[in-house]
């Protein structure tokens, strides 16, 4: 059988379906028999998925690896904090007539978790579920402003491509933005990530760390800054609350 890139994942699938069904730890053998890889295809494929901290070796056993546990808690932390935003959301939308983001940062990238608005919506390059270079988006940039330091210095050493002419592409201009953003609490952007429309952003925390945003945007020639950067920072800070109270709940 060959062992191209959708054949490997095939079997990648089918050894962490073995520990989905067995709780427990496993040894290789029991890996392969239950899986049906063939031994050294599975020993190569475990010590791949060890490597990657997928899976977690002890001995000559194996269980899952905190890298799924990470992965199941943003994938939860990203379904909570969409639940909790959308009405917020669409009370924003609702009251300013312009288009609103949920997105969080993704390495290199923003990853947008919701997209609420009207016609001028299908213009915009953002999709639920798309990414843009975070520094070239207002919800990018009051993230990494409000991202620890480690964070910023990695996304820095992956360099500042430009989407328009408008784009941020050096690191200086990145760290003054960001201190303006921390001074006054919101991020602005004026065709950076597409020409003609501007944004507002502003941070969703839990917990005093950034783990989302949201922003009104708009065509630049309709978006009033001063009219709007109170209404966003309002609901950034209501879905913080929400966020943070529901996150006491669920550990109480």
């Amino acid at each position: 059988m060959s062992e191209g890139p959708l054949s490997m994942v095939d079997r990648v699938v089918l050894i962490l379906d073995v520990f989905e069904r067995s709780g427990g730890t496993l040894s290789l053998g029991q890996i392969s028999a239950r899986s049906g890889i063939p031994r050294s295809s599975a020993h190569r494929i475990v010590q791949q998925l060890v490597g990657a901290r997928w899976l977690q070796r002890s001995g000559t056993e194996y269980t899952l690896g905190l890298r799924m546990f990470e992965i199941g808690s943003l994938v939860v932390r990203r379904t909570r904090t969409s639940d909790v935003a959308r009405p917020f959301l669409q009370e924003l939308c609702a009251t300013t007539g312009h288009v609103i983001h949920l997105a969080l940062l993704d390495e290199q990238d923003v990853v947008y978790l919701e997209k609420i608005g009207g016609a001028y919506a299908g213009t915009l390059p953002s999709r639920v579920g798309g990414r843009l270079p975070a520094h070239c988006t207002g919800v990018g940039k009051v993230l990494l402003a409000y991202s620890p330091r480690a964070v910023v210095d990695r996304y820095l050493a992956g360099g500042l491509c430009a989407r328009t002419n408008a784009s941020i592409t050096t690191a200086e201009a990145l760290e003054a933005a960001m201190v303006k953003i921390r001074n006054c609490g919101y991020a602005t952007e004026f065709g950076e990530a597409a020409v003609g429309t501007a944004c507002v952003a502003a941070p969703i925390l839990e917990f005093d760390t950034a783990v989302a945003a949201v922003s009104v945007c708009g065509p630049w020639d309709r978006l009033r800054v001063d009219e709007l950067k109170y209404r966003v920072m309002w609901t950034a800070a209501e879905v913080s609350r929400r966020l943070t109270a529901t996150a006491h709940s669920l550990s109480a």
